[in-house]
């Protein structure tokens, strides 16, 4: 500690307002909501003349972005690229170090649990519409800045944390994008009856025909390369290979047009707060993203004043306010939650990747908001959403992709809980490293392959 110094963080970055040069006629745009956790969000080029008016900053490589609304809320971003493309919102800081602390330390500071929520506190004894800080505030905020070959270390340990927690983030990303193009094949696309009628020669419906001059071609180059095509034969047996009129279209032979309710049911589970343990989990309509296949925040039920619903683990939760905000996932504990929230149940086992495959689907978010009531705050209803319609498979073929869905829902949410068991190590670890109260090499072992939490 004898090297370290307290400095204030207004001596070692500056807040940074250079107007971008909009030398382009399209850019990238980032509000508050485009950045979260230290992600950017938003990477679409857009026209700079629909541009609302705070667009107006420019930002570069290392530069922390903070936003002074709610500070609570984590919108903030580490910009670890080039970004002469971006342009960003007055509404967001941005900080620079002039050298003197590295970026990513100096990031890691002002993100930690305990500087955000001291953040949050002036931001609420600040009078006006919303809870903001200013960068004098940030400014006034004590550093203990130790040499740079420290700083290092403790980036590095942090950020090997960090890595971990996205490298989980991106394998649920591909789970869940496998899950969803196997459902598109089999119950939008209908590939495997395709496949079916092909070799069966039998006709296929006009409006497939696109789809079907595009597996013939590939059924036709696999068969001449000696190779299989298509799904294995235990599976591709459950499909028909033909087609059948039917008053809304042609279906899969054995195929039946249905509609949720006869999958999936509202069991309406209400819960009295005074019935409440306060380590009860609770997930409210911002504990979730837009659709996922399993949600990964939640909080505690204690101090909850209205009645909830309760829900199991495994269960479909479905934000009924605002639809079109498509907030949607499997609840990985059992729990209560908001009554804005409608918990949907599959009938039986075998009906659950169907029914969540359709529920996190573009076509159902459409349906919900199209039928939904309100004009200020619009809303839906079990009632509504049980009337959605859609084509329904045998209970073998949906057995058979409830088998696969589940396999990716069980590893996503075995990933959900390491993830919340190494942020808790960070946000434990990080506060003592910049204090000095832990040192770099106790750390290390903490924080090495056996994550262990003995002594933090």
């Amino acid at each position: 500690m004898s090297k370290w110094k307290k400095v204030k963080i207004g001596i070692l970055a500056d807040s940074i307002s250079e107007t971008h040069s909009f030398n382009k006629k399209e850019l990238i745009f980032l509000n508050t909501s485009d950045i979260y956790e230290g992600k950017v969000l938003n990477t679409s080029y857009s026209q700079i003349s629909a541009y609302p008016g705070q667009a107006k900053k420019s930002i570069k490589k290392d530069d922390i972005l903070l936003s002074e609304i709610r500070p609570a809320n984590k919108r903030f971003a580490f910009i670890n690229f080039q970004a002469d493309d971006y342009v960003v919102s007055t509404k967001l800081m941005v900080i620079r170090s002039n050298g003197e602390v590295l970026p990513k330390y100096l990031y890691y500071f002002l993100t930690s649990r305990e500087i955000s929520q001291w953040l949050q506190h002036l931001a609420e004894s600040r009078s006006g519409t919303f809870p903001q800080i200013t960068f004098d505030q940030v400014a006034d905020l004590d550093l203990n800045l130790p040499a740079k070959d420290v700083q290092e270390k403790i980036v590095s340990i942090v950020e090997n944390i960090d890595e971990k927690i996205e490298l989980n983030r991106r394998m649920n990303e591909t789970l869940e994008a496998i899950s969803r193009a196997i459902f598109k094949s089999w119950f939008l696309d209908f590939d495997p009856v395709i496949d079916n009628a092909l070799r069966a020669r039998n006709p296929i419906p006009s409006a497939l025909g696109e789809k079907s001059a595009r597996r013939h071609e590939l059924l036709s180059r696999a068969s001449a390369e000696g190779r299989n095509f298509g799904l294995p034969q235990p599976l591709a047996v459950l499909f028909p290979d033909r087609f059948v009129d039917f008053e809304l279209g042609e279906i899969p032979k054995g195929w039946r047009v249905g509609t949720l309710s006869d999958v999936a049911e509202h069991l309406r589970r209400g819960v009295r707060p005074d019935e409440l343990d306060i380590s009860t989990p609770y997930i409210a309509l911002e504990h979730m993203p837009k659709r996922c296949i399993a949600l990964a925040e939640w909080s505690m039920a204690g101090g909850l004043e209205s009645n909830k619903f309760e829900f199991k683990r495994g269960e479909i939760l479905f934000g009924k306010l605002r639809p079109y905000f498509h907030k949607v996932g499997v609840a990985p504990l059992d729990g209560v939650c908001s009554t804005d929230i409608v918990v949907v149940t599959p009938r039986a086992e075998r009906w659950f990747g169907f029914v969540l495959a359709h529920m996190t689907s573009d076509a159902f978010v459409e349906y919900s908001d199209t039928g939904s009531t309100g004009t200020k705050m619009p809303r839906t209803s079990w009632g509504e959403m049980a009337r959605y319609t859609f084509v329904i498979p045998p209970e073998a073929v949906a057995e058979a992709f409830t088998k696969r869905v589940r396999q990716s829902v069980d590893r996503i949410i075995a990933s959900i809980f390491e993830c919340r068991t190494l942020a808790v190590l960070r946000d434990t670890l990080l506060p003592k490293l910049i204090s000095g109260e832990l040192r770099v090499k106790e750390a290390e072992l903490l924080s090495g392959p056996n994550m262990r939490m003995k002594g933090v």
